[in-house]
């Protein structure tokens, strides 16, 4: 099953949002102490991600058309 996604590319603020959430998904979930570590390491650099994608937007130029 192909799961490659074929609509427009979402922006990339949004991109970084949804794997945070997923990571955090991953960390509630986790069975073992080590899964839960690494998936805490991978929601914590989504959120650094996010974060540094929101100021680039908060001090993006914006034109009036």
């Amino acid at each position: 099953m192909d799961k490659s996604f074929t609509g427009p590319k979402p922006p990339p603020a949004a991109y970084a949002l949804h794997r945070q959430m997923r990571a955090v998904q991953r960390c509630i979930a986790a069975s073992t102490v080590e899964e839960s570590e690494r998936a805490t390491r991978w929601a914590s650099a989504w959120y650094r991600l996010v974060q540094r994608k929101l100021e680039q937007l908060q001090h993006a130029p914006r034109y009036l058309h």
